[in-house]
This record gives C-alpha cells, sequence and structure tokens, in this order.
C-alpha cells in the first residue's frame, strides 16, 4: 500500500476517533444530572474584557491547548464576540484562534456559535458564578463540553483557583477533570 494511502486511512481514523471521543470525553467530566445554574441577576457587561484561562475541564475544542486566553468584546448587534487564544503544543507554540459569537438567551446564558470551527456547533456557556469585582469568573456548559475558571491575572493564589474549581464542582464537573492551564 502506497505511504499516502495509508497515511490518508490514519487520518480518517484519527478525524472518525475524535469526532466519537470528544462528546463522550465531556459527558464523563459532568455530572449531567446536576442543574446548571447562571448567576442570577447577571449583567452580561461584566464579562467583557480580556480573560486568562487557570483552569478548564477537557474539551474537545482546546485538545492541547496552553496559555488559553479569551477576549469578550461588545458587538454593535448587542451579541459578544469571544475570540480565545489557544496555544497549540506548549505555552509557547503557534496561535489557534477559536472565534464564536455570543448570543445571550436569558441572563448568564449564552448561546456560543462557532465562526470558523462549524463542526463544534453551538454550545451554551453558562456564567456559573463571578467574583463582586469582576476578576474571576466560571463558565460551564449543561452539556460537560467545557468548563471554565477565568482570571483578569494570569497568576492567581491557590484560594482563588481553589473557590473557581468549587464552583465548576458544584455545577457537576469531576474535581480530577479540572486542570491548572499555565501561562
Amino acid at each position: 500500500m502506497p505511504a499516502y494511502r495509508y497515511l490518508l486511512m490514519l487520518l480518517v481514523s484519527w478525524i472518525i476517533v475524535l469526532g466519537f471521543a470528544g462528546p463522550v470525553a465531556a459527558q464523563h467530566m459532568r455530572d449531567i444530572s446536576v442543574p446548571v445554574r447562571g448567576q442570577p441577576n447577571y449583567e452580561k457587561s461584566r464579562l467583557l474584557g480580556h480573560w486568562f484561562e487557570v483552569a478548564r475541564s477537557k474539551s474537545r475544542f482546546e485538545y492541547d491547548c496552553h496559555g488559553v486566553t479569551a477576549d469578550v468584546e461588545l458587538r454593535d448587534d448587542s451579541r459578544l464576540t469571544l475570540k480565545i487564544d489557544c496555544h497549540k503544543g506548549s505555552v509557547s507554540g503557534p496561535v489557534l484562534d477559536i472565534d464564536s459569537i455570543l448570543v445571550e438567551v436569558a441572563p448568564a446564558i449564552f448561546e456560543m456559535r462557532f465562526v470558523r470551527f462549524r463542526a463544534f456547533g453551538h454550545q451554551t456557556a453558562v456564567v456559573l458564578w463571578q467574583a463582586e469585582e469582576d476578576s474571576l469568573a466560571v463558565l460551564g456548559s449543561p452539556s460537560g463540553e467545557f468548563g471554565w475558571v477565568w482570571s483578569k491575572s494570569a497568576i492567581i493564589d491557590q484560594a482563588s483557583l481553589d473557590l473557581g474549581r468549587e464552583k465548576l464542582v458544584a455545577a457537576g464537573y469531576l474535581k480530577h477533570g479540572i486542570r491548572p492551564v499555565k501561562h
């Protein structure tokens, strides 16, 4: 068998495996019987700004991502733009931009529509908790596809990191599945 046919078969096999493994892995990161509730009386303007992802659960759209940052901006049409910068392979690796539009469907609940990676479909992003001074935010998805702890600072103290992780655990995420993200 020519080498290119073998490589093509290998690539197709990996695409099939990753296509099925992503959703399965996500479901095992969160007990979906636990309800996901958004922060009451939430104002979406609190989510605006530059964030550092300091912890997360496994996610198929952040596979092998390091030093992840997220920028949330207000659009002219009242929706939000979410731009995630993922460094592939290492903190100094090449940047993969994961762009999406956040459409608020209820206070603290957003439909996340991917721009380039439409294969990820639409995801629901819920602001589970945010610090009063907006220095830390915890977001998750009912499907368990992702769980994020975002900070306005790349380096946070252990107590703040633990608090963010506790908020994800309270939403059904498995504690051992929430990993710190280095910057």
